[in-house]
């Protein structure tokens, strides 16, 4: 970078040896909004008078319509889920919408969009979640204006 250069980022900078962040951390979003996420319902966290939701796993992606998206994991009705969360304002520091579905419900998380040598774009994550078990799997995605769908599944919901 050259010397003046401004650096575009939508959070708090790092410091120059990049063992913490410059400023305060701050809260983007809880697991709970998303309508598919839900509560861990293990003897570990039963009794402890209010619901734990997990939020894991972010990734953060700009779509070629310059909106951003984030994939992240929680727990599902079947098991381990992920799902997107668009940035209302196109920064990091949101506001976040919760899309109502997951974009992968079952036995997977962690995921990253990838993007082919010929401008496709694909999802990989960890499946199934299960230790020793775990793999990297891969699917091809759809982009569209404001979101992403596995290819040939276009949820209604998404097009909204």
């Amino acid at each position: 970078m050259e010397a003046g250069a401004r650096r575009r980022h939508d959070g708090p900078a790092p410091r120059p040896d990049l063992r913490s962040a410059k400023g305060v951390p701050v809260f983007l979003f809880s697991a709970s909004e998303a309508p598919w996420s839900r509560a861990l319902d293990v003897p570990s966290v039963r009794d402890r008078g209010f619901p734990v939701y997990v939020t894991d796993g972010p990734f953060l992606f700009r779509l070629s319509s310059g909106k951003l998206i984030m994939l992240w994991s929680s727990f599902g009705d079947n098991g381990y889920a992920m799902g997107i969360a668009r940035s209302e304002s196109g920064t990091v520091l949101g506001p976040w919408k919760q899309e109502p579905d997951p974009l992968w419900s079952a036995d997977g998380g962690h995921g990253m969009i990838g993007r082919h040598l010929d401008g496709s774009l694909f999802l990989t994550l960890h499946q199934p979640n299960k230790t020793p078990y775990e793999r990297a799997a891969f699917f091809p995605l759809l982009e569209l204006e404001d979101t992403v769908t596995l290819a040939g599944v276009i949820p209604s919901e998404r097009l909204t």
